[in-house]
């Protein structure tokens, strides 16, 4: 009697069983990056810590935590929510676990786009040119794969076989782009590697103007992609036109993807590792695996991007490297696990 009540007042309140989980992670968020900003910081100590809070440019350790470390940080943050989102928006409306923006295109459509936009317009910057491009060809990418996937009848391994030929294609016109333009060559292939380093104030104003309002956006429509998960039939039972909320959240995927490679390139597999961990922390309701895999995504970007700074320091390793070494095992155990879903 006793278990029942409790799962019924679960039931009613789905966030209560999930709150410590949110409160700690948000913590650890925190924790780390503090830790990240104020790390091995030149001239630092116990005894002048109160510099850090001088307010004052010209003091370096003040400008070094405030100009450097700080917003490096604070964008790690929101790139990590953004593209965990992303991916558990996309594993949602395609029903397959394998989904990423990485390995759907959609990275590489954003990708393709940009460099060739920094190619013509010669701008290494987060500009307005940049991010419509981003939008352009994350758009571009995902549209070519849904048409291919969802032409007949739909299967998880045409949806993945379409997103590797898509991708292998995109990345080979992007190195061609690439490639025609050799005096740009080191810091465009840098910046592909997807990397954090450089951040600056305006690119969190540009993340909050232009992928923040799509998270919040997300968390309310929450419901729609819980309905959307019992199944096309159901869910046009229940009343969902199912085309129409796939086409919104496949728009939304494209804003909160191409905000992110707009202002630090392709970083992948965090939208695949994220939605995964979340729903084995706190069940299967959109309505709490979205706000956690944001939350989850934040404190992953920030401590792998930790990880970048002083794996091989003093050079500094684009954090998509790091995400790459971590999810490509958990790609590959994914296919193994889920080989029969795939088939």
């Amino acid at each position: 009697m006793y278990h029942t009540q409790t799962r019924s007042r679960r039931a009613l309140n789905p966030y209560a069983s999930s709150t410590l989980q949110f409160i700690f992670f948000f913590l650890l968020l925190v924790m780390v990056g503090a830790f990240s900003a104020l790390f091995r910081v030149k001239g630092l100590s116990f005894h002048n810590i109160s510099e850090v809070f001088a307010a004052d440019t010209k003091n370096l350790i003040y400008y070094t935590v405030w100009q450097v470390r700080i917003p490096r940080v604070v964008l790690g943050a929101l790139l990590g929510a953004a593209l965990a989102v992303a991916g558990c928006l996309l594993q949602g409306i395609t029903r397959n676990p394998l989904s990423d923006p990485e390995n759907m295109g959609i990275n590489q459509g954003a990708s393709c786009f940009v460099v060739i936009a920094l190619l013509v317009f010669g701008e290494k910057d987060t500009s307005f040119v940049i991010l419509l491009a981003a939008f352009l060809g994350a758009a571009a990418g995902g549209s070519v794969i849904y048409s291919l996937a969802f032409r007949g009848e739909y299967t998880p391994s045409r949806l993945v076989l379409a997103g590797i030929a898509v991708s292998l294609f995109l990345g080979s016109l992007t190195t061609g782009a690439i490639l025609l333009y050799e005096t740009q060559l080191t810091e465009i292939l840098y910046w592909m590697a997807g990397k954090l380093s450089g951040a600056s104030w305006q690119d969190i104003k540009m993340m909050l103007v232009s992928a923040v309002p799509v998270i919040i956006l997300v968390f309310f429509l929450a419901n729609q992609l819980n309905i959307l998960s019992l199944g096309e039939e159901t869910a046009r039972g229940l009343g969902v036109n199912v085309l129409r909320i796939r086409r919104v959240f496949a728009f939304l995927i494209v804003l909160l993807v191409g905000s992110a490679v707009a202002v630090a390139g392709p970083i992948g597999f965090i939208g695949l590792i994220v939605p995964h961990i979340a729903r084995k922390l706190v069940g299967q309701d959109y309505r709490i695996i979205l706000p956690f895999s944001a939350l989850l995504g934040a404190n992953l970007l920030v401590i792998a991007d930790f990880a970048a700074q002083w794996v091989s320091y003093p050079a500094d390793t684009p954090v998509g490297v790091i995400t790459a070494l971590l999810g490509t095992p958990f790609f590959i155990y994914l296919m193994r696990r889920k080989r029969g879903a795939v088939k």
